[in-house]
């Protein structure tokens, strides 16, 4: 394949806007946000925790509900079909500025929530209790609240219940959040942050077994760093991490979301891609090409070879048939001269 060249600089992510110090408010969302946990499925412990709470406190329903910056979101729900609801005029956005438990024994008597449809009079509530949910660091980001359509106030002891319960939440929230960070470790290539090895291998293997059942096409690129090795030696491996760092984020931004990235080791790049025929993986491939030659490099200019395999019926009885003869396409690639894209067939 002849060799491509292109001016275009590598499309590559924006790191998000700093939140300003001085806005509370952005810096109780940011805390929200680095749980990652909204719009997540149910799960068992937080379900449980709900539960306790509406038993403990005799209450017909209850919700963990998250404080987002204009809705209110259900991590689990008792008694209540919505999964999320306006922030504006709700107990659950009033109670996160109480620094104890914020306990409103009749709404039907109380204005300010009246209206509410789903955590408020409108909604047949008369009880409201929320424990405001409290991060190590300070930043309230919701409440475990309790909600019952009779009116009446609660113990001391349920009181008290309610906001070990809340302490609970945010336990569990942590638990989340420290596994969530494990997995990332496990799963991360330390260097460049997109997938590892390990992690890639368990991914081709499950889209191995999709293409396998459904048919469809199925489709690899091998691309290697031409001379890093030399790089290395002659800029030091400090620098050489930089260069994988810019070649990650320039292969990234030509990729869809489905496909797939991971740092092989050494200039060793792979990349997944599902649904994608031959004609398809080699517009792809030299995206990555025209993207490497894209960057503006700080040492040297750099620049890649790639292989190109795609699945095949009769010839592929498992992922690694694939692997090896898009290893065989960059072979050629760099027999051939380097610096280029070979899609290998046989």
């Amino acid at each position: 394949m002849a060799e491509l060249h292109t001016d275009q600089g590598a499309r590559q992510r924006r790191a998000p806007e700093p939140y300003p110090a001085s806005d509370p408010e952005s810096l109780r969302l940011a805390a929200l946000y680095r749980y990652g946990v909204l719009d997540t499925a149910a799960e068992p412990a937080f379900d449980a925790l709900a539960l306790l709470a509406a038993r403990s406190c005799g209450a017909s329903s209850s919700l963990i509900s998250l404080v987002d910056q204009d809705r209110l979101w259900f991590k689990a729900r008792v008694g209540i079909d919505a999964a999320d609801a306006a922030r504006a005029d709700s107990p659950c956005s009033c109670a996160i500025a109480e620094p104890d438990a914020l306990m409103l024994a009749d709404l039907q008597g109380d204005a300010r929530f009246a209206a509410h449809p789903v955590v408020g009079a409108a909604a047949g509530w008369r009880l409201y209790a929320g424990a405001p949910l409290v991060t190590p660091e300070g930043w309230p980001i919701g409440t475990l609240c309790v909600l019952d359509r009779d009116a009446k106030a609660l113990s001391a002891q349920q009181s008290e219940t309610l906001g070990l319960l809340a302490q609970q939440v945010i336990s569990q929230l942590e638990l989340r959040r420290v596994r969530t960070l494990l997995d990332a470790q496990c799963t991360t290539d330390a260097v460049t942050g997109v997938w590892n090895r390990q992690a890639f291998e368990r991914r081709l293997q499950q889209e191995w077994a999709r293409w396998e059942r459904h048919g469809g096409n199925l489709a690899l690129l091998a691309i290697d760093l031409d001379h890093f090795k030399r790089f290395n030696g002659l800029y030091g491996h400090a620098r050489g991490d930089e260069v994988l760092q810019q070649v990650a984020l320039a292969l990234e931004g030509t990729l869809r979301a489905h496909d797939v990235l991971a740092h092989y080791g050494g200039g060793e790049f792979a990349v997944m891609l599902p649904m994608t025929d031959s004609a398809g993986a080699v517009t792809a491939a030299e995206r990555v090409y025209r993207a490497v030659d894209g960057i503006e490099w700080r040492a040297q200019p750099m620049t890649v070879s790639v292989g190109v395999a795609v699945a095949t019926h009769g010839i592929d009885v498992e992922p690694a048939s694939m692997t090896l003869r898009a290893h065989r396409g960059l072979t050629q690639a760099k027999a051939h001269g380097r610096h280029r894209v070979e899609l290998y067939s046989a």
